[in-house]
């Protein structure tokens, strides 16, 4: 397409579980981009339809809940994907057979047959699909730099530390059995945190090695009790070698506010042939911490956002880079990719192999032993 073409947004529901609200700010400044109308599927709560409403009425653009009739409207070009993880697979079928290109919020579906039923959907439509936030963002940016100079050597290994720190950390005075997803992700208040989290390592961990092949996870240790006693991980651990045998380690999760001076670490540590490097994707890294400020301070979490998954934690400082999470370089190469007929960097695909490696590592943690992939078909 030329690139004074203008495309059309269809924003595809606000649910608390996406970040469909952050990506509005990239589409409204954006000269190439314009909002065209919200949408969302007719079995919702009541809760999300208001807030649904809401932002309709703030974009000035119309609120539908026929799917089907806003996707093949000609105006969209680009449908922005923020629903519940168990309706993404459905809808980017439905979205890609209309010829329409996709933003995944994260994750193309709730299981691995899921994920491949929108990776073939999406091929062979010919649209573009992009997943932003993995390979985007400044540690993956920092990160791609230091390999690129060759002075590590041969990377032999990676271990990643992602975490966010939000939410209020509570004694654990009941806790259930770890149990596995089994394709059921959502709940009312809370996430699966090595799913949630742990995919900003997975992604990064994609762009350094080759196909993981083998992997061992742990789950089952608790910050806070709404995840305990559904038994439910709000932090875990994996560790995986590639088809070369290099290995790669990651920690994910959720910390709790005044775990971290800037909201949680976000710190790759890079270890090759010659020598290693650590990249900190927070600098200025700060080693003042603020858990007897916000203690002392009677500090607690807005009672309508517990987990703050929309409130940010406070912090002590921010870091250098303007867009840490890399989301409007996402957007651009979006853009870009529609305009010269090409994929983005990190499409639906990758997404597809990224949550294969998050199923197995849930597999390896709840049966205790090591799973190998490529997964047997669910």
């Amino acid at each position: 397409m030329s690139a004074a073409t203008t495309y059309g947004i269809l924003l595809v529901s606000f649910s608390k579980h996406s970040h469909q609200q952050h990506f509005v700010p990239l589409y409204q400044a954006h000269p190439r981009l314009r909002i065209v109308g919200v949408v969302d599927h007719p079995d919702i709560d009541g809760e999300l339809r208001q807030s649904n409403r809401r932002w309709a009425e703030k974009l000035a653009v119309p609120y539908s809940e026929d799917v089907g009739q806003a996707i093949n409207d000609p105006a969209i070009d680009i449908v922005s994907i923020g629903c519940e993880i168990e309706k993404r697979s459905e809808l980017i079928v439905r979205t890609a057979t209309a010829g329409k290109h996709l933003w995944v919020d994260k994750f193309p579906g709730a299981t691995l047959s899921e994920c491949e039923l929108a990776v073939a959907a999406v091929e062979n439509a010919g649209v573009r699909a992009i997943i932003p936030g993995y390979a985007y963002g400044e540690l993956a940016r920092q990160v791609r730099t230091v390999l690129a100079d060759g002075c590590l050597g041969d990377l032999l290994g990676i271990h990643l530390d992602i975490m966010f720190g939000k939410g209020w950390p509570r004694a654990i005075k009941h806790r259930a059995p770890f149990t596995l997803p089994d394709g059921h992700w959502k709940y009312p208040e809370l996430k699966r945190e090595l799913l949630t989290v742990g995919a900003y390592s997975v992604g990064l961990i994609q762009e350094c090695l080759s196909p993981i092949r083998h992997i061992v996870g742990h789950a089952g240790a608790f910050f806070f009790p709404e995840h305990a006693v559904n038994g439910c991980d709000d932090f875990g651990t994996l560790t995986m070698t590639d088809d070369q045998g290099r290995v790669a380690t990651l920690s994910a999760g959720r910390i709790g506010v005044a775990g971290h001076p800037q909201g949680g670490p976000a710190r790759a540590y890079l270890i090759g042939s010659r020598q290693s490097a650590t990249v900190d994707s927070k600098n200025p890294a700060l080693h003042t911490y603020m858990r007897d400020y916000t203690a002392g301070y009677d500090y607690t979490p807005p009672p309508t956002d517990p987990m703050q998954w929309h409130e940010g934690p406070p912090v002590l400082a921010n870091a250098l880079a303007n867009d840490v999470a890399g989301l409007s370089v996402g957007l651009e190469d979006l853009v870009a990719a529609i305009d010269e007929n090409r994929p983005p960097r990190y499409g639906i695909r990758q997404g597809r192999d990224l949550m294969e490696i998050l199923l197995a590592g849930y597999r390896a943690a709840g049966f205790g032993e090591a799973v190998e992939l490529p997964l047997e078909r669910d």
